[in-house]
């Protein structure tokens, strides 16, 4: 059952509720300033939960930074503005967000807002239902749907989902979008390495593995009014591409063991067959060539599979060393600060919750450091006691 508008929301400490709106961006001026009012209008309608925005500006060269912070400066949640000094991919700006994030429940959320307000809203209503470990806006799953997504794109999405689905421990329809809600101990628990926009597989991959739970909720992914990203050569080059052949790979590593295995039983009954049958000229030398060029295809994705498994060890041993304080470059350098309004007193605040000033904090991050498993990330928290924003 969801929970009543304004019926607030606490742990077993008794302390309330916070939800992370995390957005990361990278050459938005067009759009973060109405992302941000339209969080923050989600956020007002769900008082049961505190909320904060955080931004993610990874080395855009626009206004993106001046337009977020222009935005903070008018609405009464909470926002941190977070900037890489140089573009460093999705998935440092979500490692970077996620490792910002103080909330009970993390939403991710696309900048454009390809995915609506309403479909964000029924992903913090299902957490709150059953709090589930992750909860995906799945548009591929029954009910769910695209609008103007280019074609290419669209057939190359549902191609390597349907590949991914086959493959993954459990049955997730959309395994590669990125609006998502997570409770936030586990996802920022996670080890994430992904530069790219690949790191959505990557979370449902180590998710899948530490057994979570993980629910899909029917949602359209609209591109209408999103001209501008049709137009976007990232979207449908060669770099798109290259994303989906790294997300087809992470699916091999779920199911290793059948790059091997069929091929190998395929040649082993066909050297059977040859054996017994006595054909071993040149035949045979045919067989035995496509057999040695098989067995080198299957060794060089072995060592894949190797060389990875040594990147999760030392990525893990890294995150847990926890010495933030003597490496510098985990440290954030804060540049400004900006005022928000105070926050305006509603009906529903009439409980005795006490009024603050909001501010929207801006610093440098180093993307190489980001989802580390530091704990310093941001500075001292910002979040003011019993807001119920």
């Amino acid at each position: 059952m969801v929970p009543n508008a304004g019926d607030s929301l606490s742990d077993a400490s008794g302390e309330r509720l916070l939800g992370s709106f995390v957005i990361p961006c990278f050459r938005e001026e067009a759009t973060v300033a109405r992302t941000i009012a339209a969080l923050d209008e989600l956020a007002r309608s769900k008082p049961e939960l505190d909320w904060e925005i955080i931004v993610i500006d990874d080395g855009s060269d626009d206004d993106t930074a001046g337009e977020a912070t222009r935005a903070a400066s008018g609405i009464g949640t909470p926002v941190r503005l977070l900037r890489h000094r140089r573009n460093a991919g999705l998935g440092a700006g979500m490692r970077t967000g996620i490792q910002a994030s103080r909330g009970d429940v993390v939403i991710a959320v696309d900048c454009d807002l390809s995915y609506s307000v309403g479909d964000i809203e029924r992903l913090i209503d299902t957490w709150l239902v059953s709090h589930p470990h992750i909860v995906i806006a799945s548009p591929y799953m029954e009910g769910g749907a695209t609008e103007r997504v280019p074609h290419a794109l669209e057939v190359r999405s549902r191609a390597a989902n349907r590949f991914l689905n086959f493959a993954a421990y459990h049955d997730v329809k959309t395994l590669t979008g990125m609006v998502r809600a997570y409770d936030g101990p586990f996802i920022r628990s996670l080890s994430l390495k992904a530069e790219g926009a690949d790191v959505m597989v990557e979370i449902i991959y180590k998710a899948q593995i530490l057994r979570a739970r993980i629910e899909e909720v029917p949602a359209t992914l609209s591109w209408a009014g999103l001209e501008t990203r049709v137009a976007r050569g990232s979207l449908t080059s060669t770099t798109s591409r290259l994303t989906t052949y790294r997300q087809l790979i992470n699916g091999y590593l779920w199911r290793a063991y059948w790059v091997p295995l069929v091929p190998g039983l395929f040649f082993g009954l066909i050297a059977v067959v040859l054996t017994l049958t006595g054909h071993l000229g040149w035949n045979g030398v045919a067989v035995a060539s496509a057999v040695l060029c098989v067995s080198l295809l299957v060794m060089s994705l072995m060592s894949l599979q190797a060389k990875r498994y040594f990147e999760e060890l030392y990525n893990l041993g890294f995150g847990l060393k926890r010495v933030a304080g003597v490496e510098p470059v985990r440290t954030p350098i804060v540049t400004h600060r900006v005022p928000q309004p105070a926050r305006v007193r509603r009906d529903d605040e009439a409980t005795g919750a006490k009024q603050g000033n909001l501010s929207l904090d801006a610093e440098w991050v180093d993307p190489d450091a980001a989802g580390a498993g530091s704990d310093d990330v941001t500075p001292a928290a910002h979040r003011s006691e019993g807001d119920a924003d």
